[in-house]
């Protein structure tokens, strides 16, 4: 399956019209975990060792992916739930501001997460991983990227919105094969625990179908202008 009739499903009504850059702007430093809300030392290590890189890609996403918004503390070395001793993931929390169109909407929640996962689970890991040191860390176990959407607007005045969310975590090696280019987005799906959510429900595993989405690398924002000595390479 082909990603590029995706493209009309995100319209950024929200967020584009007239939107500008000022010499002002900077991401919110509460989207990254503080050093102190780690429960364990070797959590604590990897939020001090890469504090860096933790910025620099809480800014990346900011400037470069505005109709992303990181969750506050949506940025840290996390623990899966459910994951055995202190396994740490680098984590990374995000909604996505979007109207869903009518084809989207008509998937089933298996072609709703894989189309999410298509477009910005590689493109979020490649950043993620911009420290290359990450992957050669002893105490980084994984990455995980927590996708939440807008997946059907109130059908009545009134009514209320539905949100979708799914979770995917990953092997650091995997990730490491894949940044490299050695690993398939498919086959990095395929070997991803993938968790999804219907607003607050838990709708168990789900078996995501990837493939590769240029979204990030050619869509333009209308009316967005990059802030001054800031760069999305």
């Amino acid at each position: 399956m082909s990603g590029s009739w995706l493209i009309g499903l995100v319209l950024f009504a929200s967020i584009t019209l007239g939107l500008t850059w000022g010499a002002a702007a900077a991401p919110p430093e509460d989207r990254i975990l503080s050093i102190d809300q780690y429960t364990s030392e070797k959590a604590r290590t990897l939020g001090q060792k890469y504090a860096a890189a933790l910025r620099e890609l809480n800014a990346r996403i900011y400037h470069c992916i505005p109709w992303l918004d990181v969750k506050k503390e949506g940025i840290g070395f996390f623990k899966p739930k459910g994951a055995p001793g202190d396994e740490r993931h680098l984590s990374l929390n995000v909604y996505i501001e979007q109207d869903p169109s009518p084809a989207f909407v008509k998937l089933q929640v298996e072609g709703r997460g894989s189309s999410m996962f298509s477009r910005y689970v590689g493109p979020l890991l490649q950043r993620m991983a911009h420290t290359t040191a990450l992957l050669s860390d002893p105490l980084l176990d994984g990455f995980t990227v927590i996708l939440s959407w807008l997946s059907h607007a109130p059908q009545t005045a009134g009514g209320r919105p539905v949100h979708e969310t799914i979770a995917a975590f990953m092997e650091k090696s995997n990730v490491a094969a894949y940044v490299a280019g050695r690993l398939p987005i498919q086959e990095l799906a395929a070997q991803a625990r993938v968790l999804a959510w219907n607003g607050e429900t838990p709708l168990g595993p789900l078996r995501i179908q990837a493939w590769d989405d240029n979204f990030l690398s050619t869509f333009k924002l209308a009316n967005y202008q990059l802030e001054p000595g800031a760069s999305c390479p």
